[in-house]
């Protein structure tokens, strides 16, 4: 069996292979908080989703649609 941590290890052991691929986009979950995610969404995308955030949101695209 595998063991999951070195005993004898005395300092962390990190991946040193390189930098992350420079052609890969940037997740939008790391530069965007949720209620700007949900404000991106098309109405049809945001029905899909649950909570006050995602309620508050349809909630005030329909107070502008007004």
């Amino acid at each position: 069996m595998t063991k999951l941590h070195q005993d004898d290890q005395t300092e962390p052991c990190f991946i040193t292979d390189g930098p992350p691929a420079s052609d890969l986009p940037i997740p939008p979950y790391r530069t965007m908080n949720l209620p700007q995610i949900l404000a991106s969404l098309t109405d049809d995308e945001l029905v899909r989703w649950s909570g006050d955030l995602a309620d508050a949101e349809r909630e005030r695209r329909c107070k502008a649609g007004s």
